[in-house]
C-alpha cells in the first residue's frame, strides 16, 4: 500500500480518520469522559496534532485515506521545541477542549515526555500516532503506516520508540520488532502507559 507525506489540502481527512480511529481508546474515554462532545474535542487537538508534524515532515497518511501516521523524526530526539506547539494552536487548548481536560491531558503528556527521555536517548524515530479507521483495520493499512519508517530507521541504523494506552496493542507492536519498557499508569485510576523500544538494526 502508497503511503504519502500529509499535504495541508489533506489535514482534515487525517484528522477524520483518527477521530474515527480513536473515539473508544482507553485514554482519550478517560481524558475526555463525554462521549458526544469527544469526537469534537478529538478533532481539534487532531487538526493541530498533523499540522505540527507535518511541519517537520512526521506525518503520512495511507494512500486510500484509510490511516494516518504521525512521527517525531530522529533531528528531535528529547521532542518538538515549545515554539512548535505555540504555532500549531495549542495555547488554545482550553479552549478547544476545556480547562480541566485540558490540565489532564498536559499532565499525561509530561509523564510521556519524562518517560521518553528516561528510557531512550540519541537520534531516534518516535511514533507519537498512528490509527486506521475501524472499517478499514486488518487491510494491511497500519502495517504499511508502521513500515514506512521502520524501513527507513533500519536504513539509518536508528532505533524507534512508541508509547501506547492500550495493552492489547503491546503484543502489535512485538510484532515489529518492539520491546516493552514499562507500563506504569501516569496517574491513579488512568489507562496502563505501555511504553516500547524497538533497537537499531545496522545494516539492515
Amino acid at each position: 500500500m502508497n503511503v504519502q507525506p500529509v499535504g495541508p489540502e489533506e489535514d482534515a481527512a487525517a484528522a477524520d480518520v483518527l477521530v474515527r480511529a480513536f473515539h473508544t481508546f482507553s485514554l482519550n474515554q478517560y481524558l475526555f469522559p463525554d462521549p458526544e462532545r469527544r469526537p469534537r474535542q478529538l478533532r481539534w487537538l487532531y487538526l493541530r496534532t498533523i499540522a505540527l508534524y507535518r511541519g517537520v515532515g512526521g506525518a503520512f497518511i495511507a494512500g486510500d485515506g484509510s490511516g494516518a501516521a504521525l512521527w517525531t523524526p530522529p533531528e528531535y530526539p528529547h521532542g518538538l521545541p515549545a515554539g512548535r506547539y505555540v504555532r500549531a494552536g495549542f495555547l488554545a487548548a482550553p479552549f478547544g477542549v476545556g480547562w480541566e481536560l485540558a490540565g489532564r491531558r498536559l499532565r499525561a503528556l509530561r509523564d510521556i515526555e519524562r518517560r521518553h527521555r528516561a528510557e531512550i536517548s540519541g537520534p531516534h524515530w518516535s511514533l507519537e500516532v498512528i490509527g486506521v479507521d475501524p472499517e478499514r483495520q486488518r487491510t494491511g493499512s497500519g502495517s504499511a503506516l508502521i513500515r514506512h519508517i521502520l524501513d527507513r530507521a533500519d536504513r539509518d541504523g536508528l532505533p524507534a520508540y512508541v508509547i501506547t494506552h492500550e495493552e492489547k496493542n503491546v503484543a502489535y507492536y512485538e510484532r515489529h520488532g518492539f520491546r516493552l519498557a514499562g507500563d506504569a499508569p501516569f496517574e491513579p485510576g488512568a489507562p496502563p502507559t505501555c511504553s516500547l523500544i524497538r533497537p537499531a538494526r545496522a545494516g539492515a
